[in-house]
């Protein structure tokens, strides 16, 4: 459409090489990143030790920085900040793109807003275009994808605490990935001749290798991306020019709602499954709250030891003692020790119900190594000290169960407060306990 720079337009078209700029230590780290790809020049420039090298930002076709980039620490460089946004408006009139990553940055309280434009140079872009940040309670993981070119970069490392509300009417130049109710995750605001991207990135800066897999992937969909608006005609021209093309379009929008309708309906699958990942307090975060939203169940937290909760009958009493563990490799002892334990400490009977909830084998790289059975010594030491043993994997398929009406929350928390050893549950939605 002819709205990139001719530097650009010329590297979108294969003649010569992208230039790349990752941009602060706060994007990227402080080591060196082994970034290779074809047909792009990549230079990063930490801050502060090596803004001196900062050249002019007109000169790169793609500019990736984080969200607060010039606040590090206790410090903030806010006069930095001042002269790299009056240089990325002369950018942005050559074409370039800045793609802003986020987090889990600070968002505004009613007071504020002031502060948040001072400190992050993303946010001081959004005041102009009527566009908020909202903090979740935890990452979203699983966003809406809207571009396919962004699959693989968002399936790997698209993660965030932050979405994006508009206070204005349609602000979004093209929305990348949703965040649930009308707010955005990755976004695109064009301005001028260039676009601010605001994306999702969870980056971890111990792991080098992986760090520089998620820039490639990024730049990699960054490329594309860019490629593919280049030839995207505007809003107003695709109003239909015939009766056969409305006649298509209005098909298309029923098949895209019916999608829609059906991601929904996976979306509590995917959510359940993401279980199956968690260790610490995560799982312990998430179990609690899918047991409560999924299964039916109360639940009361325990502040005396973090990983112990209970479970209450109808009238609010504790029934049931519950503990929740997860290995890296198999099933563990010790696991059983903690709970029987933390029981005696409670004060209660050596018989008093008691369920332990295991995440085990972390890194398995299929269904057969995830689902690997519990050994029969292991099951015994559980029924011999009166504790039923339930795998995040047996709870996923009673779920299924209850889902569809073989089991309900009362049959649930009978088994759970009457059996000890292990509570096997089948994808074929046979169980057996085995003690």
């Amino acid at each position: 459409m002819g709205k990139y720079s001719k530097e650009t337009e010329k590297a979108l078209m294969g003649k010569e090489k992208h230039r790349i700029l990752i941009f602060g230590k706060k994007t990227c780290g402080s080591l060196p990143l082994n970034i290779n790809l074809d047909l792009c020049d990549i230079e990063l420039i930490t801050f502060p030790s090596d803004y001196q090298k900062l050249g002019n930002l007109c000169e790169y076709t793609i500019v990736i920085l984080d969200y607060s980039v010039f606040s590090l620490e206790d410090s903030f460089y806010g006069k930095e900040q001042e002269v790299f946004e009056k240089q990325m408006l002369e950018a942005l009139d050559s074409g370039t793109c800045f793609c802003i990553l986020h987090y889990h940055d600070l968002v505004p309280d009613e007071d504020g807003i002031e502060k948040c434009r001072q400190l992050q140079i993303g946010f001081r872009w959004l005041v102009e275009f009527g566009i908020l940040p909202f903090r979740t309670k935890s990452p979203i993981i699983s966003p809406q994808l809207k571009r396919g070119e962004f699959n693989k970069y968002m399936n790997r490392w698209g993660a965030s605490k932050i979405v994006f509300a508009a206070l204005k009417e349609t602000p979004f130049s093209d929305i990348i990935a949703g965040g649930g109710d009308d707010k955005a995750l990755a976004f695109t605001l064009d301005i001028r001749r260039g676009k601010l991207i605001y994306m999702p990135c969870q980056r971890d800066f111990s792991r080098l290798e992986m760090l520089g897999d998620a820039f490639s992937s990024l730049i990699d969909s960054l490329i594309t991306y860019l490629a593919k608006s280049r030839l995207e005609i505007p809003k107003w021209a695709e109003i239909p020019i015939s009766d056969e093309e409305e006649k298509l379009s209005n098909e298309k929008v029923k098949l895209e709602r019916k999608l829609e309708e059906y991601e929904e309906k996976l979306d509590i699958f995917h959510s359940a499954k993401q279980l199956l990942f968690q260790s610490e307090y995560g799982l312990e975060g998430a179990l609690h709250k899918f047991l409560q939203e999924q299964c039916g169940m109360s639940i009361q937290r325990e502040e005396t030891y973090k990983e112990d909760f209970w479970l209450l009958d109808p009238e609010g009493k504790k029934i049931i003692i519950c503990e929740v563990k997860s290995y890296v490799k198999g099933f563990k002892k010790s696991g059983l020790f903690n709970l029987y334990n933390h029981r005696e400490s409670y004060g209660l009977d050596e018989e008093f119900p008691a369920v332990l909830f295991v995440n085990s084998n972390l890194n398995a790289a299929s269904w057969k190594q995830k689902d690997r059975p519990i050994d029969e010594p292991d099951y015994k030491e559980a029924a011999d000290k009166h504790i039923l043993v339930v795998r995040i994997e047996d709870l996923l398929f009673l779920w299924v169960a209850l889902r569809e009406g073989i089991f309900d929350a009362t049959k649930l928390l009978n088994i759970l407060k009457n059996e000890v050893g292990w509570l096997n549950f089948k994808r074929d939605k046979s169980w057996e306990i085995l003690r």
